[in-house]
């Protein structure tokens, strides 16, 4: 069971990493780049079609929809669009741990950088 757990979270992760990579693609459709964005902002956005406070079925959605979702941007995707955002997906996947820690250090100082300038206007 864990087997397939751990198959299916790294082959969403490879999935995921082909369209962002799709996003950046000029011959990717239009319909894929803006369902991928709202498909991503589902996922982190507060409302939901079932409410995240109903235990077990509020996230169930995610697991649903997200990867539903994603499997069907997949399938639309143009094969030409598709092969060249594998490429792609394959030589950033070895690189993911240092692309997001270098994303939580710019996030972190952004955050700061935000704060403080909101307490200097509120205070100054």
């Amino acid at each position: 069971m864990f087997t397939r757990i751990i198959s299916f979270i790294s082959s969403s992760r490879r999935d995921i990493l082909i369209l962002f990579t799709a996003l950046f693609n000029r011959n990717t459709p239009k319909m894929i780049k803006t369902m991928t964005i709202v498909a991503f902002l589902y996922l982190i956005s507060p409302i939901d079609f079932l409410p995240d406070m109903i235990p077990g079925l509020g996230l169930l959605d995610d697991a649903v929809v997200v990867p539903g979702i994603l499997y069907a941007m997949l399938q639309m995707l143009p094969a030409s669009v598709r092969a060249k955002s594998e490429a792609q997906a394959d030589y950033l996947g070895p690189k993911m741990p240092w692309l997001l820690a270098i994303c939580g250090i710019f996030l972190i100082a952004w955050t700061i950088f935000v704060f403080v300038a909101i307490y200097n206007f509120i205070f100054n």
